[in-house]
């Protein structure tokens, strides 16, 4: 159980949340999530669910979690906002 807990900790760290945000995000407490965390309770399939719509990833990648992979998508995400971002700062005005 702790290596799902390590893992899930490893995912939220890559993309940057605190425990307090999943857990909001998931409509439960901190101390709850943190459980999760560190391997005292396993996250339910609605739990994963929720989580893999935080982290915009296919609920497979999250099962089986994949860091290698669920990091470099959590980096190109972080590139297109930049992108975005910068598209927008340097749009032509009307």
């Amino acid at each position: 159980m702790k290596d799902i807990g390590i893992k899930l900790r490893r995912i939220r760290e890559i993309y940057g949340f605190s425990q307090e945000h999943v857990a909001y995000y998931c409509n439960i407490s901190q101390s709850a999530y943190c459980k999760k965390e560190s391997g005292d309770r396993n996250p339910s399939l609605e739990r994963l669910i929720q989580l893999a719509t935080l982290y915009e990833i296919e609920l497979q990648d999250l099962i089986n979690l994949d860091l290698r992979k669920i990091s470099i998508l959590a980096h190109q995400k972080q590139i297109e906002k930049l992108q975005k971002a910068l598209r927008e700062l340097f749009l032509p005005l009307p």
